[in-house]
């Protein structure tokens, strides 16, 4: 394994979540992935290269418009960054608190601003719990598509992973004519499932 200078990695790792979690150029993210890049998500299985970490991630989170990912903390090992991001959605329900539930993510720097690979690792009873309540708080207080992109609180924790004020999401899925998000996990046909 190569080491690489802290510095590189520090900044590569910025440019990854600015351009991922905070733009959400999913497209734009799953090319600093290198060509023979793994993506593992415990529940979804792994895709390989920039080609399938597009379709997954692109039909996964247009599958759910309304989470955006605040990032709480992160830490760099030689060429590993850890990292711990909230799974947020701004609450329908006017002046109530977001819902969100915690997701880890590990990825590997391979040099030259990519990355060889990436892990997620969730709780699904988390993500059920947060699917439930958020559900439940949009039939009451349904929402447009723009409401559900308004990515109110990024918290106070890393003062650079967030957007500049007046930011409006667009994520790289959005208004595209082709563009159908994943309705259940049997629709992705690409990768290696995990079960």
């Amino acid at each position: 394994m190569v080491d690489f200078d802290r510095e590189e990695v520090e900044a590569a790792f910025r440019h990854y979540f600015m351009v991922g979690q905070v733009a959400e150029d999913w497209e734009a993210w799953a090319r600093l992935f290198t060509d023979d890049a793994t993506y593992t998500d415990h529940f979804y299985g792994t895709f390989t290269g920039p080609s399938e970490i597009t379709r997954f991630i692109e039909g996964t989170m247009g599958a759910a418009p309304q989470v955006y990912n605040p990032l709480v903390w992160y830490l760099i090992d030689g060429s590993r960054v850890v990292y711990k991001v909230l799974n947020r959605a701004d609450n329908p329900e006017p002046g109530a608190p977001p819902i969100d539930f915690p997701s880890m993510q590990i990825i590997q720097y391979a040099g030259d601003g990519k990355w060889r690979s990436e892990e997620d690792v969730w709780v699904m009873g988390e993500m059920k719990n947060f699917a439930k309540e958020y559900a439940q708080a949009s039939a009451q207080w349904p929402q447009t598509l723009d409401e559900k992109l308004s990515r109110k609180d990024w918290g106070t924790w890393v003062d650079w992973a967030r957007p500049e004020p007046g930011h409006v999401a667009r994520p790289s899925w959005v208004d595209r004519e082709d563009f159908t998000p994943f309705a259940s996990i049997h629709e992705i046909d690409f990768g290696i499932r995990s079960h």
